[in-house]
């Protein structure tokens, strides 16, 4: 059997962010009151309050999970903005939450084609740290094989 490798905060990052969009639509789709259904009276919702219930739930996990990525993501454009580096975040942002390609965004800023990637690939490692504090610093030291100090 195949051992399974561990998803680092870094992977966890890119698939919140893959998600975005998802997320939200989840947060104001998701049906998890009987007020929500039309004709509701025509069906046997008793027996699924259940199962509401557990929807009423994931609703709150998700919610939590992307408000505390919106936060991270304006502190993460607050730090670009003051380095003189918000192109980086607004790529980022193109591509993640606006649903842009690469290929769009070095269009519309009339950069090279491979520079929003790199853009985007340079973002993550900093978000990460912003959702999972000290654990993306771990992560960090355990790839490079150094320790703090030496990261700095």
């Amino acid at each position: 059997m195949k051992e399974e490798k561990e998803q680092t905060v870094i992977d966890r990052t890119y698939l919140y962010l893959e998600n975005y969009r998802e997320m939200e639509r989840y947060i104001n789709d998701a049906v998890s009151e009987v007020s929500q259904i039309p004709d509701a009276d025509r069906y046997n919702i008793s027996a699924e309050r259940a199962f509401l219930q557990s929807i009423r739930e994931c609703r709150a996990e998700t919610v939590l999970l992307f408000e505390h990525l919106r936060k991270a993501l304006a502190s993460l454009k607050e730090d670009t903005e003051a380095a003189g580096e918000a192109y980086k975040y607004e790529a980022l942002e193109a591509v993640y939450i606006k649903g842009m390609t690469y290929e769009e965004v070095a269009r519309e800023t009339g950069c090279g084609k491979n520079s929003p990637k790199k853009w985007c690939k340079a973002m993550i490692p900093r978000l990460a740290v912003k959702l999972f504090g000290a654990q993306a610093i771990e992560n960090k030291c355990q790839k490079t094989g150094k320790n703090r100090e030496e990261l700095n």
